[in-house]
């Protein structure tokens, strides 16, 4: 049985329907004896995947799954859209909802929703159509564009600079996308997120970190900005920094991405970490740390407030070292 499942699977891309298992001499009680025993998970009605493929997947790969089985039942009238077609892009995400799948018809039927699925009116166009590990998807400019629409901005933030540091277009292309959609709904949403997106954010928590400082108002922030000592030797990269005030951010340190890449040694990543810090200040930079916790909404006020008191005392104390550049803000 566990053999013919993986010979299943492996034909649809991951997953099969219950006609497929039933076609391969499966019948119903073996199906629920499967699930109770743990060798299927059912991703959908009527859809099932091997358990231990599924229970080592991100919530953003487990959707990608459950998008091409919605795709592969509603045919090539359809296309996947909005946060379904983005993650084919990015696994940049933060607070949207993977449990629903997002299609569009590409000839603008009526809008609904159904089982998980929700149905766009839009039309799309061949030319905003791209092929994806073999399915059709919205282009991850269009797809972005849709995800922000229908997101909060920090959402939204986080994908579209997740898409844009993945080299699926450019800021100003984006900018440009939203203000020809100015009638899309959400589309107000949308080109805010377009105005505080930068391609140097380079994970979820550095996107939310420029979501604070625009909601906080703490100047914009140059982004992976190399510190150079004065030997000429590069110090670091930093997640952030203010040149105005000669101080640079650091979000979640040796956890930049989530989690510590597989085989790092936690102790010799907390002493690089430390040794990298240590050559920025000698460099006559401030540092500011802060991790995941610290951007949730209870802290992001406190937060912000360490943030601004630490630009202001390197502002006093090491700005004659650089001179007094202009800041940057969010409106470009």
């Amino acid at each position: 049985m566990e053999a013919t499942l993986e010979r299943i699977t492996a034909v649809r891309g991951g997953f099969a329907f219950r006609s497929d298992l039933l076609d391969h001499g499966w019948n119903d009680r073996e199906i629920r004896a499967a699930l109770r025993g743990g060798l299927i998970e059912r991703l959908r009605h009527g859809t099932y995947a091997p358990k231990d493929q599924v229970s080592v997947m991100t919530p953003e790969d487990r959707h990608r799954l459950v998008a091409r089985s919605v795709l592969h039942r509603l045919g090539d009238e359809y296309v996947l859209s909005h946060h379904s077609a983005a993650m084919f892009a990015t696994s940049a995400s933060f607070d949207i909802d993977l449990d629903t799948v997002h299609v569009t018809h590409r000839n603008k039927r009526n809008s609904r929703r159904e089982a998980g699925v929700v149905f766009h009116v839009n039309a799309v166009d061949d030319q905003d159509v791209v092929i994806r590990d073999g399915i059709a998807v919205t282009a991850p400019l269009r797809a972005a564009l849709e995800s922000a629409s229908i997101s909060s901005t920090e959402s939204g933030l986080v994908l579209v600079n997740g898409v844009l540091n993945a080299g699926g277009f450019t800021r100003e292309e984006y900018q440009e996308l939203a203000e020809s959609e100015a009638d899309w709904p959400g589309s107000r949403r949308a080109r805010l997120v377009g105005r505080l997106a930068d391609e140097g954010c380079e994970s979820p928590g550095e996107s939310r970190s420029m979501y604070l400082f625009w909601r906080e108002g703490i100047p914009r922030p140059e982004t992976q900005a190399e510190i150079v000592m004065s030997d000429g030797l590069v110090a670091g990269r930093s997640d952030f920094r203010w040149r105005k005030c000669r101080h640079v951010g650091e979000f979640d340190g040796m956890f930049k991405y989530g989690i510590l890449n597989r085989g790092d040694d936690p102790a010799q990543v907390l002493v690089d970490e430390k040794l990298r810090e240590d050559r920025i200040r000698s460099s006559g930079y401030g540092v500011t740390r802060w991790t995941w916790s610290d951007l949730a909404p209870s802290r992001r006020a406190r937060t912000a407030a360490r943030i601004k008191s630490d630009l202001d005392r390197s502002r006093r104390i090491l700005v004659s070292l650089d001179g007094d550049l202009p800041a940057r803000n969010f409106t470009g």
